[in-house]
């Protein structure tokens, strides 16, 4: 009897999960294809541009955003590399944020405002003191350079969830 219940709840945890599963299948390829379009003439001169894409739902709507941190030599400098923030838009994507020189680790934290989580990413190089910064959405969009107001820098630790960390190599492109 007690396996039959365990092997019903093994059923419906799959199952369940199913939808879930299909629908972060079906937004990594979408997103794949969009950035590949936006980014197509980086492909003769950066062929080795990879990126990591990292999902949360930012603004409570149900959908996940995709936080994408680009890396190579078009999107990377002496003080990190850009992350763009994305939200489904139908078929597509809508850009809500372009930012520059962030580095990993970036957190989402668990806090808000205006509706969407606040966001945490390392500052470091460009002879800058490695430090972490909260970047806040401001209505329309997030800090496009976190290394300068309105970001602020963290003199704390706060707690979030790391979506993308030191470790984070991700994949190519094109």
């Amino acid at each position: 009897m007690r396996r039959a219940g365990l092997l019903l709840a093994c059923l419906t945890l799959c199952f369940g999960a199913a939808p879930l599963l299909a629908q972060a299948s079906t937004n990594d390829q979408s997103l794949r294809d969009y950035l590949r379009a936006r980014f197509h003439n980086d492909h003769q001169y950066y062929p080795d541009t990879r990126y990591v894409a990292a999902w949360a739902d930012l603004n409570a709507d149900g959908r996940p955003e995709a936080l994408v941190y680009l890396i190579s030599g078009s999107f990377c400098g002496s003080g990190g590399c850009n992350m763009l923030i994305l939200t489904p838009d139908g078929r597509s994507w809508w850009q809500v944020a372009d930012m520059s020189v962030t580095n990993p680790p970036i957190r989402v934290l668990a806090t808000s405002t205006h509706g969407w989580r606040d966001l945490a990413v390392t500052v470091a190089g460009g002879g800058a003191r490695t430090h972490e910064v909260l970047l806040a959405f401001n209505g329309r969009t997030y800090p496009a350079n976190p290394s300068v107001p309105p970001a602020r820098a963290l003199r704390r630790a706060v707690p979030g969830r790391v979506l993308i960390s030191d470790g984070d190599r991700g994949r190519l492109l094109f």
